[in-house]
């Protein structure tokens, strides 16, 4: 296995924290790396240092990066810059400046030859330069490879801006971008974020059969222990390697913990007797030697370093109002539309005290729209929807509507005042409900639009959990949170005895937090007591019922063939030989381009050069002609 790259030396440090303290590692060729570690520990800095996008900090000895011949490295991040006017095809051109300057230096030269302007053979002879420094750059290929992930995800309007999508259609173009890079490391930061699980599924599978290098920082379990074989985890300004999945990453870590755990009660039994012996005073230390009590200090910086290493958790406490009522809400024949989209129609449906209930489907078909319909922020088209009085619904959103990037946390959660008080009469000091929150004295006086991601989802847990609730919802919970606090809302949700509904891509997460499942499906909503793997089977079955309906057809293809006319029978007997012959042809002209020789221009070769360019152009429209009309034929025949 050879090497990609080797950091060595590495330092970061911002105002009031250290992200990286003197870190050294390998990165190898072929290997699928899990990025972990707390939010705001240095996961996307590692990326940005990667990348070469920010310089670590200056140190004796210096930081060295050293790279194999060639390296170059490709990050999806988080969120895709929206530029407005670009087309899908053309944002590809975005991510490969170097592309893009040659296509615009193409416009100017075709331009001018269109319009006369300049000199010809010194036209001809730039054009001819940067044709042949796209290919070998392998622009044509690796285009075509985005062209067709893009294909594959289902995004086939490729004139359409990235402002007219959704975030999960973002995140497929995103998707369609990392998996096209021909680039040593490929860096994936969330990737799975707004995406359905249909989708996660498709992906999960591409990065299995990929030969590629790559880091994923990703809070999808499911997803993690597939596709990585190496764990990296930052954990206070160190990181630890692990070579193996993220399951036996986890049993080594409890492992660990428990080591530690013994370590520390051992040391600790020492610590209290070396501490009742200190304490007899001067009499004592003049009878025992000096290197005891230098021993008693060092013993305690022990202890410190192993609570350290213990380091503190989010503590999560979702509150329940108690109401007594079994049914909490109740619909009837629900359905709604905006304009001529009908999303669904005729769902029938109660929610009752201690349902947890997973709400899935694809991206837009109305899971979002559902939620509003039943917390009364969207009236039904059809049908109604009944609430016990004085309902309470705490909405946690993925969209962080709350969050006023200019406040910061103190006034967010105090809302002015030292104090937080619940609906229930709870009163906590603002500073310490934060550090519940892992927010330390110092952060909760910065801006908002300081903190990452993942730091913002904590912040807005914090907001969220103030008051008690009657149902809690949560729309995509798990985006930007790390593994951890993922795992305590995991458990604290298990333990909650209220109503809950849970929107997500997350697999493991609604698998072990909820014990029903509402599939929207088709228009309606499927009900199924038997959580999310019910749903999973119900879907499985539909999609074998429909590739036997397809076997089915095929065996009676004969009578369905009757459609076509004599005409386009025979048509259809010989276009197939006629697509392979113009196939050959195409590939005879490509040739003859390919041999061209570019060692000397002038009018003469100019003219033939442009010449054979065009016979391809005719050769490859006459192909695209032959298929689709092979295509039209199949399609009437079926």
């Amino acid at each position: 296995m050879s090497t990609l790259c080797t950091l060595q030396n590495l330092t970061l440090t911002y105002p009031h924290k250290t992200i990286f303290k003197n870190i050294t590692f390998t990165l190898n060729e072929g290997e699928r790396i899990g990025l972990l570690g707390l939010n705001g520990h240095g996961k996307s800095s590692l990326f940005k240092i990667l990348a070469g996008l920010i310089p670590p900090d200056t140190t004796v000895p210096p930081f060295t990066y050293d790279k194999s011949k060639g390296f170059s490295v490709f990050v999806v991040p988080q969120e895709l810059p929206i530029l407005e006017g670009v087309s899908l095809a053309d944002y590809f051109f975005e991510f490969y400046p170097e592309f893009k300057a040659i296509k615009q230096q193409l416009d100017e030269i075709n331009h001018k030859l269109t319009s006369g302007d300049g000199d010809f053979d010194s036209l001809i002879s730039k054009q001819t330069h940067l044709y042949d420094e796209l290919n070998k750059k392998g622009e044509d290929r690796i285009f075509n490879s985005y062209l067709s992930y893009l294909k594959f995800f289902g995004l086939t309007d490729y004139t359409q801006t990235m402002t007219a999508f959704s975030g999960g259609e973002q995140r497929k173009v995103g998707l369609a971008l990392g998996l096209s890079a021909p680039h040593d490391l490929i860096l994936w930061d969330e990737p799975t974020n707004h995406l359905d699980l249909d989708t996660i599924d498709i992906f999960e599978e591409e990065l299995l059969n990929c030969k590629k290098t790559f880091m994923v920082i990703s809070h999808d379990r499911s997803l993690l222990n597939s596709v990585v074989d190496r764990i990296i985890h930052i954990q206070n300004g160190k990181i630890r390697s692990f070579v193996g999945t993220y399951l036996a990453y986890l049993d080594f870590l409890k492992e660990a913990q428990r080591e530690r755990e013994k370590e520390l009660d051992k040391l600790s039994n020492y610590q209290r007797r070396e501490t009742a012996w200190i304490s007899r005073g001067a009499r004592a230390r003049r009878t025992k030697s000096k290197k005891r009590i230098e021993d008693y200090s060092i013993l305690n910086q022990q202890i410190r370093d192993l609570k350290d290493q213990a380091h503190k958790q989010v503590e999560l406490n979702l509150k329940n109002l108690g109401r007594k009522t079994k049914f909490l809400v109740q619909a009837e024949n629900l359905g709604h539309s905006f304009g001529d989209n009908k999303l669904f129609s005729n769902l029938n449906f109660k929610i009752a005290r201690g349902d947890k209930i997973a709400l899935v489907g694809k991206n837009g078909v109305g899971k979002s729209s559902l939620i509003n319909l039943i917390m009364g922020t969207l009236q039904p088209t059809e049908g109604v929807v009944r609430c016990v009085d004085n309902l309470s619904f705490g909405l946690f959103s993925q969209k962080r509507e709350s969050l006023n990037p200019e406040e910061t946390p103190w006034h967010l959660i105090g809302e002015g005042i030292d104090f937080v008080i619940s609906n229930t009469g709870e009163k906590r000091h603002v500073t310490g409900y934060l550090e519940n929150f892992l927010f330390t004295p110092d952060e909760i006086k910065r801006p908002i639009k300081t903190f990452s991601g993942g730091e913002k989802n904590r912040l807005q847990l914090a907001q969220f959990m103030k008051h008690a609730q009657d149902i809690w919802i949560f729309d995509e919970p798990t985006n930007d949170l790390d593994l951890e606090t993922i795992g305590i809302l995991e458990e604290e949700l298990r333990s909650y005895e209220g109503a809950l509904i849970v929107i997500g891509h997350d697999r493991t997460f609604i698998e072990n937090v909820t014990d029903k499942c509402w599939l929207i499906h088709e228009g309606g909503l499927e009900l199924f007591t038997g959580g999310l793997s019910q749903a999973e089977m119900f879907l499985e079955a539909l999609a074998l019922e429909s590739d036997l309906k397809i076997m089915a057809e095929k065996k009676n293809s004969t009578a369905s063939k009757e459609k076509l006319s004599y005409k386009d029978k025979q048509r259809l007997l010989v276009i197939q030989s006629e697509i392979e012959t113009q196939e050959n042809e195409v590939a005879q002209v490509k040739a003859k381009l390919a041999s061209f020789d570019y060692g000397v221009i002038d009018k003469t070769s100019a003219n033939a050069l442009l010449q054979l360019q065009q016979e391809v152009a005719t050769a490859e429209k006459k192909l695209e002609d032959l298929i689709n009309e092979w295509a039209q034929l199949e399609e009437k025949s079926s």
